[in-house]
């Protein structure tokens, strides 16, 4: 059963003009030390889009999720020929054991409680000074209470892995994965309470694995009104923002200039983000470090090449191929066949409506039929033939802006429609069926199944010009002011 979030997180996207790769990750996740074996910035790229998946997916009755592979690998930018070692890195995950740090004292265990709360070490109220009545092990304890006698140790410490487990198969001709999380933590890592936004799109475009790490921790500062990070001692920051964690100790000189400097041009490069180290000295010596985190006035990042995971994911569960998708995508533009098929999937929920054989044909007409006068923007040509060119679906272009005023239009009239009686909708979807010849439209129409997506298009666009003129698709320059007012509140 899906949460009153994971709903919320599904009906954003689908009311929303643009894909959203915005992934809500848990405070508690953010800052994590592996103990066992050395993580990698691809590893954690893919884990976040898991992540991302889990949020807005349902898992089945016994709590595995599940997604091809290509969907995984091109949420964070990478080629689908990386599939073999994708594979690698989710075993790793199974493997890797993690503690997770608390980065304010008021996250510790702050939704995380009972038998199954994991180990999160105690700091003092400064971040600095370990809580006596907590165990100073680096692994932690999970409860701890001081007695006259000393510390009593209430249960056994406890780390957790990335992934309780994981399985490769074939399907559809394509590699797929599920996976299901530690149990104890499952709902903090899929329906959290306190969480940062992590921008997918920046996560994509970050070259180490302290740049990642790094970026997910200030993320979670970025809307405080002090721009400020917690005050750690460096051996936290070492132990959190490396690969292979605190196994190998390092000065904090070093770690500075090796990773931690380059991973801050990074973010302040190619992120919407600028961060800043501050260094705490009681003399000559570092006695705690934070960052100065604050947004950018303006975002002149280079887009990632990412796509929208959601879409990529809802054709592979209704059996479209890799290789077809992209082929839609290159002829349509992700945005038209997002929305196709979406409306492919609100034909297939209502019980009323006929039942798709072919899905990947269905989807290929309702294509056809929505845009049967525009040849698709071919985005990844168009960018190569000019650096400077913007995607045709962005929202502060002229072209992107009609596109969208264009749909929100197409949804008014739909309403209109709908609330019609049966006898004034009927001459329109006559009028629609004079325009068409082909035997599966015709039989829609015929059975006055005007919702279906494959004669939606057809029938408010004959009631439209009948109502509104044959011009109703082109905007004034005062409609489409109003609509960006409209869109920008």
């Amino acid at each position: 059963m899906q949460s009153v979030r994971q709903e919320s997180l599904i009906l954003e996207e689908q009311n929303s003009s643009k894909p959203v790769r915005t992934l809500t990750k848990s405070v508690h996740a953010l800052a994590i030390e592996p103990l066992n074996q050395a993580l990698t910035v691809t590893g954690r790229k893919a884990y976040n889009v898991m992540l991302f998946i889990a949020q807005r997916t349902v898992p089945d009755k016994d709590g595995w999720y599940s997604s091809p592979v290509s969907a995984i690998l091109k949420g964070y930018g990478s080629s689908t020929k990386a599939s073999e070692r994708l594979q690698r890195y989710i075993e790793q995950m199974v493997q890797t054991a993690v503690v997770w740090r608390p980065l304010a004292a008021t996250e510790e265990l702050s939704s995380i409680q009972g038998d199954n709360a994991p180990e999160l070490p105690g700091f003092g109220d400064d971040g600095l000074q370990p809580d006596p009545s907590l165990s100073p092990s680096p692994i932690g304890r999970k409860g701890a209470r001081a007695t006259g006698q000393g510390t009593e140790i209430s249960d056994e410490a406890r780390t957790f892995t990335l992934l309780a487990e994981s399985r490769v198969w074939t399907q559809y001709g394509e590699a797929w994965v599920k996976w299901v999380f530690p149990p104890s933590i499952r709902e903090q890592l899929v329906t959290p309470d306190v969480y940062a936004q992590i921008e997918l799109n920046s996560i994509a475009l970050l070259r180490t694995y302290t740049s990642v790490a790094l970026y997910e921790i200030c993320a979670r500062f970025k809307s405080s009104p002090a721009g400020l990070t917690s005050r750690k001692p460096p051996k936290f920051w070492m132990q959190v923002l490396r690969e292979g964690g605190g196994a190998k100790p390092r000065e904090w000189r070093k770690v500075k200039h090796e990773l931690i400097m380059p991973a801050i041009e990074d973010i302040n490069s190619v992120t919407e983000l600028q961060i800043d180290l501050i260094e705490n000295r009681l003399g000559n010596t570092v006695h705690s470090v934070q960052f100065a985190v604050k947004r950018k006035a303006k975002d002149t990042r280079k887009p990632a090449e990412t796509v929208d995971v959601a879409s990529v994911l809802c054709a592979a569960k209704h059996g479209i191929r890799e290789t077809d998708y992209d082929a839609l995508t290159d002829k349509y533009g992700e945005f038209k066949v997002t929305e196709c098929l979406a409306a492919m999937q609100a034909h297939l929920t209502n019980p009323a409506s006929q039942k798709i054989v072919n899905k990947l044909a269905y989807l290929k007409a309702v294509l056809v039929n929505r845009y049967p006068d525009q040849m698709a923007e071919l985005s990844l040509q168009e960018q190569g033939s000019n650096g400077t060119a913007q995607s045709a679906t962005d929202p502060k272009t002229q072209d992107g802006l009609i596109k969208q005023w264009l749909a929100a239009r197409y949804k008014q009239l739909s309403s209109e429609f709908a609330a019609l009686s049966d006898v004034e909708r009927e001459p329109w979807i006559v009028k629609a069926s004079q325009r068409v010849g082909t035997p599966a439209i015709r039989r829609r129409l015929d059975n006055r199944d005007w919702m279906s997506p494959l004669v939606n298009h057809l029938v408010l666009d004959a009631y439209a010009s009948g109502t509104y003129g044959e011009t109703w698709k082109i905007p004034a320059a005062l409609d489409l002011a109003v609509f960006k007012d409209l869109q920008s509140k």
